[in-house]
């Protein structure tokens, strides 16, 4: 089996080196004979070009796709997927760093020949906590999230994977429409029809979540009218909170209860969140009602990597 790795990259000097570094010292499972790193570097001003052409002298299983312009996520990932040889497509943006053995967790479920998409697990990198209320809203979406994903792998009702790190196989989905604004919930749906979603809770992709409230609703707003516009798109939603509310409300009730009884002192917080979801819901339905283009989105800054980190 040969694995082709994806990595999109926007103005990602201060990231790139890093996790092309982390990416030559993963370990993978030994079905994996051959493997190859795509990178896609679209439109940048900065140094991220440079660093990955000193990384191809070193490495030549790292391949650079280079765009003069930016057309959007979903267009990048289109060239390279249309250059990936590989049985297996690992997709991680430029800006995760995998931990140990995160690469051969995402890749290892896939020897069930059932299973079509493996969703690691993203979280905030440790290094780099939040404070205060902006601190909770960014572990609430995660670990509210992997709750999620764990109630619905066991139920094989998983309808949706991580962007942050997530695994396929090669034919599960050759192209995405170049106006997705949500990528991994346009393949999650459409896998969900090809055969199962598992959830490969090891395989951790550290990120940095938003460290300011405009940040956060900013980042949800989009993730919300991608959600949207994927059923516009498939005529599915992904399987998460904010569309299993009203499809699913006892799964959505269970996954909150546990929130909970985890931690009683969480009951003002997830209030307050909730208020917050509440606004962002309403702009991401006025964003789809007024057909709010996402497809070029802003650089949300303090999401990316940083010197500490």
């Amino acid at each position: 089996m040969k694995l082709s790795i994806i990595i999109c990259a926007y103005n990602e000097e201060k990231g790139i080196g890093n996790l092309l570094r982390n990416l030559s010292s993963q370990r993978l499972p030994p079905e994996i004979t051959g493997h190859e790193t795509i990178v896609v570097a679209s439109g940048c001003t900065d140094r991220t070009v440079p660093i990955i052409k000193e990384f191809m002298v070193k490495d030549t299983k790292i391949k650079l796709i280079e765009e003069r312009e930016r057309r959007g996520k979903a267009a990048a990932l289109n060239k390279a997927l249309s250059a990936a040889t590989g049985d297996y497509i690992i997709f991680i943006p430029a800006d995760v760093s995998p931990a140990a053995d995160g690469l051969y967790h995402l890749i290892t479920p896939l020897r069930d020949s059932e299973v079509v998409v493996v969703s690691g697990r993203p979280m905030q990198n440790p290094k780099c906590k939040n404070a205060g209320f902006v601190n909770y809203l960014t572990d609430m979406t995660y670990r509210i999230w992997g709750r999620l994903m764990e109630t619905l792998n066991d139920a094989g009702l998983a309808a949706h994977c991580s962007g942050e790190f997530m695994a396929m196989r090669a034919d599960t989905v050759i192209r995405i429409p170049e106006e997705c604004a949500a990528d991994d919930a346009y393949i999650s749906v459409v896998a969900k029809r090809r055969g199962f979603i598992k959830f490969a809770p090891k395989a951790i992709g550290y990120n940095l979540m938003p460290s300011n409230v405009r940040d956060y609703v900013n980042q949800r707003r989009r993730w919300l009218y991608g959600h949207f516009q994927t059923y516009r798109l498939t005529g599915g939603y992904p399987t998460v909170m904010d569309t299993l509310i009203f499809s699913k409300p006892h799964l959505a009730l269970k996954v909150l209860i546990g929130e909970i009884r985890e931690s009683l002192k969480r009951i003002p917080f997830l209030f307050g969140a909730t208020v917050m979801e509440t606004i962002i819901y309403v702009l991401a339905i006025i964003d789809s009602l007024l057909d709010h283009q996402y497809t070029i989105w802003p650089v949300i800054e303090s999401t990316k990597w940083v010197e500490n980190c």
